[in-house]
């Protein structure tokens, strides 16, 4: 039977098979068991990781990462005075999900975020949700099926956010919070997340990132003295083209930024043919792809005075004498 994952490299279909999930070349993705003995493919397997991935594989595949996270988790939201339950669905709205949808969690962690995303879209919707650590997975599994027995719309994997397992346009949106600053490329992972969502959809994501009319604050230097993530910059620069309906925002007693954008199937539109008129002339396309050598300033000054006795411009001028030469 045909899995809806692909093969995080090649991008090619898997097969599913009693063991995990099987490439046509014989490659095995394993599965792993959860909660309720949940299948949860492990796309790690023989992976080669960046300096980051490894610190964070070391961080998070410790016997008790999963109860010092949730201790973090719990220190994090009563030091800035936050109901978590509400932040993570204030979060969650910023997708803009609709009843049905099929939304990727990447870097879910203990899978805080499933039941705010999974409300949203409702029992006919699916979520998606990877790590990772399969620590981290496996514990989320058993955290979501105590509320739901037995889930028909949660899907859970071990895998690199870096190299998403899924096919392009596959999900109505995207979200990831906390950790993506530690990812060895976090271009490329911001790029999966926008590969795998439909146009349309919305990408959301958001990690540490002191805001900076607060850096230089004592406010803001107790906090980055406590966790010097905090420091880290907005990676507004790391978006990809496409990225439409951009909204930065802070939380968190604005210690931490929030980007979301929707995905355009096309990118951001200007027509480079309106003429200018004026003293030049010319139109975006011919002054970015018809630039020629530089000329003498006494030949410039020769071509604006000529064509300002013609009543043309200096493109008008330029293109009368080109079709003259090219008439002889």
């Amino acid at each position: 039977m045909q899995s809806m994952y692909v093969c995080p490299k090649t991008k090619k279909p898997l097969r599913e098979h009693d063991d995990g999930l099987l490439m046509n070349d014989g490659i095995l993705y394993p599965f792993i068991r959860g909660g309720d003995n949940m299948k949860i493919p492990n796309f790690l397997v023989a992976r080669e990781y960046g300096e980051a991935s490894k610190q964070s594989l070391d961080m998070y595949a410790q016997e008790a990462s999963a109860e010092i996270y949730r201790n973090f988790l719990a220190w994090l939201f009563q030091t800035f005075n936050e109901n978590e339950s509400s932040f993570r669905a204030n979060l969650a709205a910023k997708l803009q999900l609709q009843k049905g949808n099929k939304v990727l969690i990447t870097g879910c962690g203990l899978g805080d975020d499933i039941s705010a995303v999974l409300d949203a879209v409702g029992s006919d919707g699916e979520v998606y949700a990877n790590d990772l650590t399969s620590e981290m997975v496996v514990a989320a599994s058993h955290s979501h099926t105590l509320h739901q027995p037995s889930p028909k719309n949660i899907f859970l994997s071990v895998c690199d956010a870096q190299s998403l397992p899924f096919p392009d346009n596959f999900f109505d949106g995207a979200f990831h919070f906390g950790g993506i600053n530690l990812f060895d490329d976090m271009k490329l992972a911001i790029g999966e997340m926008a590969r795998v969502v439909k146009p349309g959809g919305r990408v959301v994501f958001g990690d540490e990132g002191v805001a900076p009319w607060l850096r230089n604050t004592e406010y803001g230097r107790i906090a980055i003295n406590n966790n010097g993530l905090w420091a880290a910059s907005i990676p507004l620069d790391l978006l990809p083209p496409n990225a439409m309906d951009v909204h930065l925002s802070w939380v968190l007693g604005n210690c931490f930024y929030v980007i979301d954008f929707e995905v355009s199937d096309t990118g951001p539109f200007m027509n480079i043919d309106v003429p200018h008129t004026g003293r030049r002339g010319g139109s975006m396309r011919t002054r970015y792809f018809g630039q020629l050598e530089g000329v003498a300033k006494e030949s410039k000054k020769f071509v604006l005075e000529d064509a300002e006795r013609k009543g043309i411009s200096a493109h008008d001028w330029l293109e009368q004498v080109i079709s003259e030469k090219r008439r002889r």
